[in-house]
């Protein structure tokens, strides 16, 4: 649930390896497309973005969002993730429109797995699990005992993007807790979330954030806080 932003100021969202179901019960953000800010649709679905995304509140913010599970998108909806990817698409496009004014996330839940179409896919869940570890794919295909080509083919429309590149979010993610402890720099925080070096760091902030570290975070107590916990998000178990 998020209800406190200031009219005006600019957000910031990196990827994080999920879908998020967002139902504005306010005024919706704006997002900054092609250097044009569009106002989101008011409930839709958030597909797996792979690079920063920024917002901005016109208003009063209240909005409740459900973080899906890596695979919940394409398992709830029972279309191919991939379709979804780097798009906010109407909950009415999608068959959700029950829960367009919803804001009791009870009865969201018990909506959303009376809805799912799908049974759990036990073989992308543990390859989530692997690459959230480590993004190195053909590992994590050896231990589930199938070809690198085969995790990929499977893992994409399941999850919405590639097996590597997940991987490389979800590693991307492990940095915020760790710079979060101020005693920490940026090449101790390179170590501990698996990076080769520092400049392997600043690269997938550059890819993933937009900005070096250092430029993006200086100073920026605000920065910090919204890039490690915009979204105070439910997950649905299963979803």
């Amino acid at each position: 649930m998020l209800e406190q932003a200031v009219a005006g100021t600019v957000q910031r969202v990196v990827p994080d390896g999920r879908s998020e179901l967002i139902l504005n019960l306010g005024q919706p953000f704006q997002m900054l497309r092609n250097g044009i800010w569009q106002a989101q649709p008011k409930a839709f679905l958030a597909g797996q973005i792979t690079g920063p995304l920024l917002l901005r509140a016109p208003g009063t913010a209240h909005i409740l969002g459900v973080r899906l599970r890596p695979a919940g998108a394409g398992q709830l909806l029972g279309i191919p993730a991939h379709e979804l990817t780097g798009r906010c698409t109407p909950v009415e496009d999608l068959g959700l429109g029950a829960l367009a004014d919803r804001d009791d996330l009870a009865g969201i839940e018990r909506h959303l797995v009376s809805l799912r179409p799908d049974g759990p896919q036990p073989l992308i869940e543990e390859a989530a699990r692997l690459l959230a570890a480590s993004p190195d794919v053909s590992a994590a295909a050896a231990r589930l005992g199938v070809s690198a080509r085969q995790l990929e083919r499977r893992f994409l429309p399941s999850v919405g993007i590639a097996p590597k590149l997940f991987g490389r979010i979800r590693r991307f993610q492990r940095v915020f807790p760790v710079i979060e402890n101020a005693s920490a720099g940026w090449v101790d925080a390179a170590a501990a979330c698996g990076y080769y070096d520092q400049a392997h760091l600043i690269r997938d902030f550059r890819d993933f954030a937009g900005e070096p570290p250092a430029t993006l975070l200086a100073g920026d107590e605000l920065a910090r806080h919204f890039l490690s916990h915009f979204s105070k998000t439910t997950v649905i178990p299963g979803l």
